[in-house]
């Protein structure tokens, strides 16, 4: 009872719609709180997981991976994108064993020139390869349409983008920097598109409201080096067959209604933590001051808890919200700010490494989130030769068990992977 007065003053101060009138919410509706004070406990996997799996990927010369810069899971395959290394779209079965490529570069027909972003469609057992314009491919990786050609670009005034299918609707998300102008009433965050990737309806973040201007003056300029500003990705989670995201810079995460097209508050975040100066916390190069800041990047949906990851100065922060009953746990064990400086520039850049991390109750170590797919699977990648690697087995041999004897074929499976051999890929399923 002792956050009851708060809850009811916050839920006054944050109920509203995605409509803005003057500058200002239109209340209309009520939707929780989430108030981040804190108590200290660890976050164990078997909260909210209905089984675990692992399967090491097939090494071979067909299926060599370089890197991996993103992993979609449904029920029966993997699909792993290598950008940097081989700027390829490999297929693997849940069992680890290579199946095919999807696609090939070139310039032909059913061909790609880049492959930037891949969506799967698991019901009709199709992927979506975007590289310039659309392509279709089967699983098999055979060529079946093209969507639209190589001006799909032309629709993004922004370098950073994302490209998301949800029941049978595709949306498109871009994120400042701007690397050209745009009309200030054009400068929009998130869309849904037709089957053709014409844009329908368009929904801006609320924080841009006021600021059109100044994030225009402020575009990447492309013939020589600025300090231009940026913004974090849009966090969207489409878990229990809805689609939900928070807007970078925002307190409020939104859900859509497919019915009505139209985006409403699901929770909104309160804290009592400073926040920054926009200006000075959206330069691409920062001043160390601009860290010292509270910020949430990301949240991760589950049947009971909403997990929210967030950083303020040196500490990244990492807080479970209970459904039930409202509360709000801090964990202990927090994941760590990576840092470079700039060549010829005293001047950091600065992100999250490995930002979501669990302890892994049912296997043993931990579970860091690497990657979330079909809004049902969470996906850890172990690398144990990695430059990054993070994987002790002697914790894991030394933490019990839910499953032991599953833990035991993990040791095993880690301890046999070779200096040149593809990863270990742990596929958690939620409740």
């Amino acid at each position: 009872m002792k956050y009851f007065n708060l809850i009811i003053v916050c839920l006054s101060l944050f109920s509203c719609t995605s409509e803005f009138s003057k500058g200002k919410y239109v209340i209309d509706t009520i939707h929780p709180v989430i108030t981040l004070d804190r108590y200290e406990k660890e976050f164990d996997l078997q909260d909210f997981i209905e089984n675990i799996s692992y399967c090491k990927l097939e090494t071979s010369p067909e299926s060599l991976l370089g890197n991996i810069d993103k992993m979609m899971v449904d029920s029966s395959s993997l699909f792993i994108f290598d950008r940097y290394t081989c700027n390829a779209l490999y297929r693997f079965s849940r069992s680890g064993k290579f199946l095919n490529m999807v696609g090939n570069i070139g310039q032909g027909p059913g061909e790609y020139v880049t492959l930037g972003e891949f969506l799967i469609d698991e019901n009709h057992k199709e992927v979506y390869i975007v590289g310039g314009g659309i392509l279709v491919y089967d699983f098999e990786g055979n060529f079946k349409r093209n969507v639209i050609g190589y001006n799909h670009y032309n629709k993004f005034a922004a370098a950073y983008t994302q490209h998301v299918l949800f029941e049978n609707n595709f949306f498109i998300a871009q994120n400042i920097a701007l690397y050209r102008p745009v009309p200030k009433d054009s400068l929009w965050s998130f869309a849904l598109v037709d089957s053709c990737f014409h844009l329908k309806k368009m929904f801006k973040n609320p924080v841009h409201k006021g600021r059109e201007e100044g994030i225009i003056k402020n575009c990447a300029q492309m013939n020589y080096f600025a300090n231009y500003w940026k913004e974090d990705l849009t966090n969207i989670d489409t878990y229990g067959s809805q689609l939900t995201l928070k807007y970078p810079d925002t307190d409020t995460i939104y859900r859509y209604d497919v019915a009505h097209e139209s985006l409403s508050p699901q929770y909104s975040i309160f804290t009592k933590e400073e926040k920054g100066d926009y200006e000075q916390t959206h330069l691409w190069f920062r001043e160390r001051k601009a860290f010292d800041y509270f910020s949430i990047s990301s949240y991760y949906p589950s049947k009971d808890y909403v997990y929210l990851v967030g950083s303020k100065g040196d500490k990244v922060l990492t807080y479970c919200y209970n459904k039930q009953d409202g509360t709000v746990r801090e964990q202990k064990r927090q994941g760590k700010i990576k840092e470079r400086q700039v060549p010829w520039f005293n001047i950091p850049l600065r992100g999250i490494e490995r930002p979501f991390v669990l302890d892994n109750d049912l296997l043993g170590g931990e579970f860091t989130v690497d990657y979330r797919s079909a809004g049902k699977y969470w996906i850890d990648v172990l690398e144990p030769f990695s430059e990054d690697n993070w994987i002790d087995i002697g914790r894991i041999k030394a933490t019990k068990a839910k499953d032991e004897a599953k833990k035991k074929e993990l040791v095993e499976a880690l301890e046999n992977v070779g200096e040149e051999s593809n990863p270990i890929v742990l596929i958690a399923t939620l409740k």
